[in-house]
């Protein structure tokens, strides 16, 4: 995201004088450590976005808006899109199937 804020800032001509970002997110640990059958998927993700700017608060959440939209992971994490994978081992490669 802060590679769209410095585009999307000069787009709209917003100083942004510092920018600092929490992103959390969660998880059920037994799907990770295969203890139960669940999801090792993140079950949700927030994010703090703190911007200080002289631009007034609504151009600012326009960024902030512009930003959301341009961002490749936010939006595939938004929108699930297809995995594949290969292994290459000693010079064989492999298909990696989805765990069933």
């Amino acid at each position: 995201m802060f590679s769209q804020l410095t585009r999307y800032a000069s787009e709209l001509d917003i100083q942004v004088e510092d920018a600092e970002m929490d992103i959390r997110m969660t998880y059920d640990t037994r799907g990770k450590l295969q203890l139960e059958d669940v999801s090792p998927a993140c079950r949700d993700l927030t994010y703090v976005f703190k911007i200080k700017s002289p631009a007034p608060s609504e151009k600012v959440q326009e960024l902030v808006q512009m930003i959301e939209k341009g961002c490749h992971t936010i939006n595939s994490l938004r929108t699930p899109v297809p995995v594949s994978g290969k292994l290459v081992h000693n010079g064989q490669t492999f298909d990696v199937r989805e765990p069933v």
